[in-house]
């Protein structure tokens, strides 16, 4: 199983009916793929860790390099594991900001200190999106 870690800037900023729509759209489309991973948004800054086959996975990662959401793609780090980290998809920002969001599938919480207790600990995406949590997300 192949994984990929990349930082990005929003475009514009993302309200929370556009972060509602966002963690929909893109559930579906990687579920279709079989693509799983999750993504964290703050301040314009996005957060993905993605995985899946290595050919499905470039697909979607040559995709957001032309997405007119974001811009300033950085990846991070890349790889294989033995296994998926995540079982699907889900995306995390501050519940503050959209209505009934807890309500949608695929959303997490990560004010929650247990968002990620299900994970693999030492896979560097759950490091990194530890670290993003801890440095950037704020009530």
């Amino acid at each position: 199983m192949n994984y990929l870690i990349y930082v990005s800037s929003s475009a514009r900023f993302l309200n929370g009916d556009d972060l509602k729509k966002l963690l929909v759209d893109i559930r579906c489309q990687y579920t279709q793929s079989n693509i799983t991973g999750m993504m964290l948004y703050s301040d314009r800054t996005f957060f993905h860790s993605l995985e899946g086959e290595a050919e499905p996975l470039q697909r979607a990662f040559a995709k957001l390099q032309t997405d007119t959401l974001q811009k300033g793609l950085i990846k991070l780090k890349s790889g294989s594991e033995d296994q998926r980290i995540f079982p699907d998809w889900s995306m995390g920002f501050n519940p503050s900001l959209a209505d009934h969001i807890t309500d949608v599938a695929g959303f997490v919480d990560p004010f929650r200190w247990d968002f990620l207790t299900d994970h693999d600990q030492q896979h560097p995406a759950v490091n990194l999106l530890k670290s993003f949590v801890q440095y950037n997300l704020k009530y």
